[in-house]
């Protein structure tokens, strides 16, 4: 996760309240064996009960929501009294978003008994999630993320574009996936845009804090992280190779634990590696190439420029990409990349000393 959305974005979460509310009451009404009928009248009277007075009418009027409740109420009624008990307390876990990705809690799931419940449960949540577009929250909710974005650029990956809210519509992810806490489906702080490769080709319904074998992962908070630094200084030349490729070695300096789940996800040393490192590697460096050919005419070079000057000219062009990266294609991959030839040429790398002195001299071999 390369940058974070504001808080903000996820403070029209009324829809999410309110059925909350309306399900804990459900729950409190069958603990005290009180007669639940499923018809208008009583739901009526449950949302009078509890939903603020300003959304009563958007849940009076919403009989998709109100048929779902009901289905729900008919799984729940069903259970014994400390089942339901477990059921209600995996509701509200399954909202604590910030503790789960942080490691924090226990995660509870509904999903294998009573999967009768849980079915109903992702219906009626789900169905509340789609309402979300009718009631424009979710567009409401995509422009305060995107004028926020300094680089209209995916945060799960810095490679791809963030669509403009006038433009084609932003794929928005269930970061805990819905398929597996459905009671967090319609839960705006567990809704996060990503571009459409990351989300569809990549997170998909991956369960972000629990892996194959189940073991619990800490995982970026999309609303409140501190994103990782990266490196690639140990990344090494690949022999004999011509043009010269490298091995890269793509390392999380911070938030490790939680880059490593980022990279488990969304397959970023694979994506940086192949699709960026590879494919621009050789076009940074003729950009260097190039800079230095405009040096040289304007002088700023000798005609025969001393170690140090040479390592100087390599050094500047790396302070000069690490404060103007370029945007989108993890442009920010570019200035690391100079950084290891830095090192590398300080390290005497027969290779890498060869064709920095060549790109700043002008000599072609």
């Amino acid at each position: 996760m390369l940058h974070v959305y504001p808080i903000q974005a996820t403070q029209e979460n009324w829809l999410h309240e309110n059925i909350c509310s309306l399900v804990r009451l459900v729950h409190q009404k069958l603990d005290e064996r009180l007669v639940i009928s499923a018809g208008q009248e009583s739901w009526n009277s449950l949302v009078m009960q509890v939903v603020v007075p300003e959304r009563q009418d958007f849940f009076l009027k919403s009989y998709g929501i109100r048929d779902r409740f009901f289905e729900y109420k008919k799984e729940l009624f069903k259970l014994r009294a400390e089942k339901r008990s477990v059921v209600l307390e995996t509701l509200e876990s399954q909202n604590r978003i910030a503790d789960l990705v942080r490691g924090d809690g226990q995660i509870k799931l509904v999903s294998i008994e009573p999967v009768a419940l849980h079915d109903k449960a992702k219906k009626l949540f789900t169905f509340c999630y789609e309402r979300l577009s009718d009631s424009g929250v979710r567009r409401r909710q995509y422009n305060i993320i995107f004028k926020n974005l300094e680089n209209k650029i995916c945060p799960f990956c810095g490679i791809d574009r963030m669509m403009d809210p006038e433009d084609t519509a932003q794929d928005q992810d269930h970061y805990l996936a819905k398929s597996i806490y459905p009671f967090a489906a319609v839960n705006l702080r567990n809704l996060v845009p990503m571009c459409r490769h990351c989300n569809r080709d990549h997170k998909k319904d991956i369960n972000v804090i629990l892996d194959g074998q189940n073991k619990r992962r800490k995982a970026f908070d999309p609303y409140d992280c501190d994103p990782p630094k990266i490196s690639l200084s140990n990344s090494m030349p690949i022999s004999n190779s011509s043009p010269i490729n490298f091995n890269w070695d793509v390392k999380f300096l911070t938030s490790a634990e939680e880059a490593e789940n980022w990279d488990r996800v969304f397959s970023i040393r694979k994506r940086y590696s192949r699709d960026i490192l590879n494919n621009y590697f050789s076009q940074w460096l003729r950009e260097f190439v190039f800079k230095c050919d405009i040096d040289r005419q304007r002088e700023l070079i000798g005609s025969e420029p001393t170690d140090a000057e040479i390592r100087n000219q390599l050094a500047n062009y790396h302070d000069y990409k690490a404060r103007f990266p370029n945007i989108g294609n993890a442009g920010f991959l570019e200035p690391l990349v100079f950084e290891l030839l830095l090192k590398l040429y300080d390290e005497g790398h027969e290779e890498i000393t060869h064709i920095v002195r060549n790109a700043v001299t002008g000599v072609t071999d």
